[in-house]
């Protein structure tokens, strides 16, 4: 209702289009009658807080007031101001009602303030814009009338002062939050972009500039941005001041991948060298900064602000601050309206008695009746009213009051917890919203993020493969003296002169090794360099130092080669420091871990220039190589190539790095042996998860490149295809390529973050990967985290638009109907749109594909993880029956990776989950792109990693690594949520017991709301008497000891299936509080009602029953609470016995006073035996039903809690990680839903984490162990795996163990994956043979073998050995080359892959066989009725 008040509604953005005026009069038609511009442009001011002075009473009050019971004590303060109901004075019956929403106020401030500081912490950093100077978009600051300091105050319209008189034009420094649209801003290296800007000029040769984006993106590699080239000689204030010329500019959109504008100039423009013709210039990405991006290795830029604060394409892809409310908190309404329901049953139960009374007793004339002129009528309304009042404890305002004060104590013990808190920043976990601390318990789905998140963003260059040699990266020791290497440029005798950098035999002294070498330690490294250092090993080899020095001169040419083509091979940018070491920033952060690898190896490059790339040898030497063509890599050729001229004798030569099947396929003909042995290498990195590529060089003829250079030119300026025709004349370059080896990159995850995710999986809670990043990358990071598995199938959904072949809702349906052919709930949920055109038939060739990878897809132990980009999320977003479509088949699927998604994107998959599924979600992530969905999910946390404040400042939690999230959620979150449920149920018990006594006392004081007792003890009922022993359980509370509930992760399941808060439970606990309420009246009442005599001969009057009463209900009530604990501390005695001790205490005090109406009753009620009776009798006699019943579930019908509470009860220090038998006599699985019977859960196996074994899942990728391997303590020790229960497999037990395979539902082609190939696209999988069974060879002149005697060796091979290849088919103008591999050991099928040729036949020798020496005979593959896997065949 506040939001048709100007001051509490923020300005929208006029999402128009804009023009922008610069040095050039705003024409007529843009003014309005005052003569003031009409477009208005919102400040850069960002805002994330929720309240303002002004706001804050309003919002806040509104906020509170949505609590029902809030607002039902409101209707109860005012009803007290009427004399007629007052019971006490109307200010003291308000004030509890003041306290509460003052605490609560205060806490909100203090929460908003926080946030205030943090916004103030990005609004008030400085940049430079240009001063002095009149920007004609604004209105001139000399308006100074109070209505005009109103408007701009409420209107959100900057206000800007006249140049001073006398000065020019100069840059000035000015905050963030004063940038202005139409502003020259001037930005500096490492400065942070503080809106969108048009690049005008920069500092480097050809108007460069680098801008990292990864607070866009996630991407930390840089982005290449370059200026108009119209205006890029503009370097000073004074250029600035003097050029005209206006901006026609799109409106502010989301999309962060593209934008439009136009340059116009009136008066048209100069010649000059970089100039266009015409006066309207194009404007797009590549000359755009946006807000929330660095700028990178650029000394300065000038440019251009058009869109500010909220019209930014960050801030549009951000929400706005969302108000949060805990979902136990949100139930509480219906509860609260099922208690004023009953009081709503009680009251006019009341109003019925008393008029049904009264019309019986009023004809006798009696006394006691009133015989005023009101009516009878008027007496039940009023004993309704008055009933109001009595019965006001039914719904506590005191509840809510404990719930704040429960909360802020669970946000200290987060706060205060030394073990989510990180040593090297001294960061802890910061609760910034308080209300939320039991959602964390009870998180179903986690939307991740991937870079800075999940990952370092570090790569690491690990393993090498040489020549068909492979290099592990031993650590150097004393055997290996650095300083016998002397490196040098030497001629190679046997060949053609070449630039060989290898180290010659001369020995030299520690001083002579350069510093650049690698090896070599500099004591003058920046405090970044030293940090980075670390954390982070230089590559290092005995055995290929020892190469590269005195071994076979042919292989240490190709270590020669191989290194420079790392050094020369890249896109990497280089600076340097101020000690002249080289700093590297890549494009892709692979590059700049093979460039400082090459570096390490004595192979560093310093220069890049237009034309020519200066590396240094190991011996310190400078080398210069002329670069003639870079041929740069996409995401369709899969690779990169460098053609360079040699600086010895002007060789011209072609350096090739890409994926290991696209070099091979190009490889010159009489390279199998290398060819083999470095695909085995290959295999072998794959399976430690490491990322891979191949490299190869070739040297071209000169005629041929004079003819190959024209055509090249001609591609990259046609107008027309250009992308598709340089590849086509690329293609004719890259062949008869010498293979050099392979690269073997790690890309570093965070600390624990694998077994955090594969904890959080056995928790029952699903995580979702959104990311930014490419496909490749983003499985790759799957498989290291343990969110995808070997034995899982991926679904991978390109997108396209509806209509179109292969639409993103034809992908999704036909993955349904392929891998969950059973599900009858899905099927009928699926809609065929209208406008989709039907691509049954074109997408029925994957059966065709899927029979030739021998892989069964439909059933899978491992389950399916769906794999889906940008584009098609773009689509299956748009209709309501694709987004259905999605939710159902990834919610069916057990991983789910979403990549080259944009922040909204991130936003609209949370939303979808959180409402489709109604389930508790959870997003986390670390950069501004991540704000978006963090606002969106329940709870939104924030890593404060690298990446600014923005993800921190918009989440409710913020951690500082991944792995504390274990944490966070499995202890706090669960010690939360156990803890608030408790507490409320039992708050809502202790007041119906009290009510309840009230209420009966009704039936006998003739229906007249007569309060039983004396006033005070309903006063301080709430307050001192039952309050403290409820606080304990929020506080104090827990069911197992934190260490349980890492090490047994499934007890947090209970918080996903809402176990203990559910309305079941709340009526259970309710009826409790009746029967109980019943047991406390009538055994007081049975033993008062005779008129019992006291020692003084005095008779019992009401009030001394009604102390009996309250006595046994507030015994009762706090022995209840205490038994409901979980857990006995300190604190929960001193809160159940204190709170009893203090009524009683009160009861002799208070009865000493004169003034009380209970006075003297001290001596009365303590000396009769009847209220020690009474008060005995009512407690055993209310607690014996909750004790029985209680008895029996623990003994005869345990829940999981119930037994790890026993174990832990006979052993404290019982180790859960190492027991087998925890799952035989547990059912700690989750309970079966249509979900979950197709998306399997993880199976338990053992792995090893700093801590000790656990059990969790682990890809199978990785390097298998013996238990002989797993050692603790320097003990061999062999783990006791424990049985896989029956609802983690399913029996498969006959099933044949296959790799994981890639199901590309656009084209149906189902083929193996080969590990971690991260460059891995579709129609290039690999065939990832099972273990073979071969000799052993060592390395020997190509084509020979030298059999080593060695039994059961075994090798792992990438390269399958390929028999025959013949052109199958042809699929839209694509040729499809079938090639045939040799059988595995021990199968009967021969295993098959389909990969895009390009030429019509090739013929390839194959491998010597393994057992025999003898060759396979080719069989036929495509036949007419193939029998296909996925048949369901038995």
């Amino acid at each position: 209702m506040f939001d048709h008040l100007k001051f509490w509604r923020p300005r929208k953005s006029q999402l128009l289009a804009r023009q922008v005026f610069v040095n050039e009069p705003l024409p007529a038609a843009k003014l309005d009658k005052h003569g003031r511009p009409k477009q208005l442009y919102v400040t850069n001011k960002v805002i994330t807080s929720k309240y303002n002075i002004f706001t804050f009473i309003p919002k806040n009050l509104y906020e509170q007031f949505r609590r029902i019971a809030n607002f039902f004590f409101l209707l109860l303060v005012v009803l007290q101001w009427f004399p007629e109901f007052a019971t006490i004075e109307p200010v003291v019956a308000a004030l509890p009602m003041f306290i509460i929403l003052g605490i609560t106020a205060i806490k909100d401030a203090f929460e908003d303030f926080k946030r205030h500081v943090t916004d103030r912490s990005v609004n008030n950093r400085k940049t430079w814009t240009l001063g002095n100077w009149t920007n004609v978009n604004y209105v001139d600051g000399t308006f100074t009338s109070s209505s005009n300091l109103m408007s701009s105050l409420f209107s959100k319209k900057t206000v800007v002062s006249k140049p001073e008189e006398g000065k020019g034009p100069d840059w000035k420094q000015t905050m963030f939050m004063n940038v202005r649209v139409g502003d020259f801003i001037k930005l500096r290296n490492d400065d942070f972009i503080p809106a969108d800007i048009i690049i005008l000029s920069t500092s480097e040769p050809n108007s460069l500039c680098y801008v990292e984006t990864k607070n866009l993106d996630g991407e930390t590699n840089l982005k290449i941005r370059s200026s108009v080239p119209e205006t890029d000689h503009l370097t000073t204030p004074e250029d600035c001041a003097q050029i005209q010329f206006y901006v026609d500019s799109e409106p502010p959109t989301t999309n962060l991948f593209s934008y439009n504008a136009t340059l116009v100039f009136p008066k048209g423009l100069q010649d000059r060298p970089r100039s266009r013709s015409g006066s309207k210039i194009p404007v797009n990405l590549n000359s755009i900064l946006l807000r929330g991006c660095v700028l990178k290795n650029t000394e300065w830029v000038i440019g251009l602000v058009v869109f500010t604060g909220t019209d930014t394409k960050l801030s549009l892809n951000s929400g706005a601050t969302p108000s949060k409310r805990s979902r136990i908190e949100k139930k509480m309404n219906p509860q609260v309206l099922a208690n004023l329901s009953i009081m709503a049953i009680l009251c006019t139960l009341c109003a019925i008695g008393s008029k049904i009374w009264e019309t019986r007793f009023f004809s006798r004339s009696s006394s006691y009746i009133e015989q005023g002129g009101r009516g009878i009528e008027l007496n039940a309304f009023l004993a309704f009213c008055n009933a109001l009042i009595a019965f006001q404890n039914i719904v506590p305002i005191s509840l809510y009051l404990s719930i704040e004060f429960v909360k802020s104590v669970q946000a200290f013990f987060i706060y205060m917890d030394d073990e989510m808190r990180y040593a090297e920043t001294d960061t802890p976990c910061i609760p910034k919203n308080w209300n939320l601390s039991d959602d964390l318990g009870q998180i179903e789905y986690i939307f991740s993020d991937k870079t800075g998140t999940l990952t370092r963003n570090v790569m690491e260059f690990r393993k090498c493969s040489i020549g068909g040699k492979a290099y592990h990266g031993e650590t150097l020791d004393g055997d290996t003296e650095v300083g016998t290497s002397t490196p040098s440029i030497i001629l190679n005798d046997h060949e053609k002169p070449t630039p060989i950098l290898i180290p010659n035999s001369t020995t030299g002294s520690q001083s002579n090794v350069p510093k650049n070498s690698g090896f070599s330690k500099n004591n003058n490294e920046n405090k970044k360099e030293s940090k980075e250092n670390l954390t982070k090993k230089a590559f290092a080899d005995n055995e290929l130092l020892r190469d590269m020095e005195s071994g076979d001169p042919c292989h240490a040419k190709t270590i020669n080669d191989f290194f420079t083509l790392l050094a020369i091979c890249h896109t990497v940018l280089v600076s340097t420091n101020a000690d002249g070491e080289p700093q590297y920033k890549a494009q892709s952060p692979d590059e700049s871990a093979l460039v400082q690898a090459a570096k390490e190896m004595g192979y560093t490059f310093r220069s890049r220039e237009p034309d020519n790339i200066v590396i240094t040898a190991p011996s310190g030497k400078e080398v210069h190589f002329e670069l003639l063509n870079v041929l740069e890599f996409t995401s369709t050729r899969k690779r990169m190539s460098i053609i360079v001229r040699s600086p010895l004798d002007g060789r011209i030569t072609l350096y090739c790095k890409g994926a290991d099947n696209v070099i091979f396929e190009r490889l010159k003909s009489g390279q199998d042996y290398r060819l083999n042995i470095t695909g085995e290498h290959l295999e072998e990195f794959a399976k430690e998860g490491l990322r891979t590529l191949c490299l190869g060089y070739a040297e071209i003829d000169p005629g041929f490149y004079q003819n190959w250079i024209g055509d090249y030119r001609e591609a990259s300026t046609s107008l027309t295809d250009r992308d598709k025709r340089i590849a086509t004349v690329s293609d004719r370059i890259e062949k008869d390529l010498i293979l050099l080896g392979a690269t073997a990159i790690e890309d570093r995850l965070q600390e624990g973050v694998p077994e955090c995710i594969a904890t959080l999986k056995r928790a029952g809670i699903k995580i979702w990967v959104l990311t930014g990043d490419k496909m490749e990358t983003a499985i790759s990071i799957g498989f290291s985290t343990c969110l995808l598995n070997r034995d899982m199938n991926l679904i991978i959904i390109r997108g396209g638009a509806y209509g179109e072949s292969g639409s993103a809702y034809e992908q999704m349906r036909s993955a349904v109907e392929k891998f969950f052919p059973t599900d009858q709930d899905i099927k009928n949920n699926m809609r065929v749109p209208r406008s989709s055109i039907s691509h049954s038939h074109e997408l029925s060739t994957g059966g065709a594909f899927s029979f030739m990878s021998g892989i069964s897809n439909t059933q899978r132990l491992g389950g399916h993880a769906l794999i889906i980009d940008g584009v098609a999320l773009k689509y299956a977003l748009e209709e309501p029956w694709s987004r259905n479509l999605l939710l159902d088949l990834a919610c069916r699927c057990k991983g789910v990776v979403c990549c080259r998604v944009s922040p909204l994107q991130k936003a609209k998959v949370v939303e979808l989950v959180k409402c489709g599924k109604n389930v508790m979600t959870c997003a986390i992530g670390d950069g501004a792109n991540d704000v978006s969905m963090i606002q969106a999910a329940h709870i939104g946390i924030g890593v404060a990693g690298e990446e600014g404040l923005q993800a921190v400042m918009a989440s409710d939690y913020a951690i500082a690594q991944f792995r504390y999230l274990t944490r966070l959620l499995l202890v706090h979150g669960h010690y939360a949520y156990i803890r608030n449920s408790s507490m409320i149920l039992n708050f809502f018990y202790k007041n119906m017991i009290g009510v309840g006594v009230l209420f009966l006392y009704q039936f006998f004081c003739g229906y007249s709301t007569t309060i039983i007792f004396e006033y005070t003890y309903t006063l301080f009922w709430n307050l001192f008497f039952t309050c403290t022993a409820v606080l304990a359980i929020g506080v104090f509370d827990r069911d197992v000891p934190d260490r349980v509930a890492i090490e047994v992760p499934e007890l947090y399941k209970r918080g996903i299936n809402r176990e203990a808060y559910k309305m079941r439970t709340f009526l259970y606990f309710m009826f409790e509080g009746v029967y109980q309420s019943l047991v406390c009246f009538f055994i007081p009442y049975s033993a008062y009602q005779r008129g019992s005599v006291n020692p003084e001969g005095r008779a019992p009057d009401y009030l001394e029953m009604g102390t009996t009463m309250a006595a046994a209900s507030i015994t009762m009530a706090n022995l209840f609470t205490g038994f409901n604990a979980q857990c006995w501390t300190i604190f929960h005695f001193i809160s159940v016995f204190g709170s009893m001790a203090l009524f009683f205490v009160y009861i002799a005090v208070y009865n000493l006073m004169p003034f009380s109406e209970t006075y003297g009753f001290n001596y009365v009620v303590y000396r009769g035996g009847v209220f020690w009776f009474c008060l005995l009798l009512s407690t055993v006699l209310s607690i014996l039903p909750r004790y029985t019943l209680r008895y029996y579930q623990r003994n005869y019908n345990p829940i999981n809690v119930n037994i790890i509470q026993e174990i832990v009860k006979k052993n404290p220090e019982h180790n859960f990680i190492h027991d087998p038998n925890i799952y035989r006599g547990i059912s700690l699985t989750k309970k079966p839903t249509k979900d979950s019977l197709f998306s399997r859960n993880e199976s338990i196996s053992p792995i090893t984490a700093e801590t000790g074994l656990t059990y969790t899942p682990r890809p199978s990728f990785a390097t298998e162990r013996t238990s002989s391997d797993i050692r603790i303590h320097g003990q061999q020790f062999i783990p006791p795996v424990p049985p896989i229960p029956s609802d983690y497999t399913s029996n498969t037990s006959d099933t044949q163990e296959v790799p994981t395979s890639m199901t590309y539902m656009r084209t149906g082609l189902t083929e193996p994956m080969r590990g971690y190939a991260f460059s891995q696209e579709e129609g290039t999988g690999r065939i990832m043979a099972l273990p073979l069974r071969r000799r052993k060879t060592n390395p020997g002149p190509i084509g020979h073998y030298r059999t080593i005697n060695e039994e059961n060796s075994l090798r792992r091979r990438s390269l399958p050995e390929v028999r025959s290849m013949i052109d199958a088919f042809e699929d839209g103008g694509e040729r499809t080359r079938i090639v045939q591999f040799r059988e595995s050991i021990g199968g009967n099928t021969m295993v098959s892959s389909a990969v895009p040729s390009r030429r019509q036949s090739e013929n390839v020798s194959g491998i010597q066989s393994d057992e025999n020496d003898h060759e396979h005979q080719i069989q036929t593959i495509v036949e007419d009725q193939p029998k296909s896997i996925d048949n369901n065949e038995s």
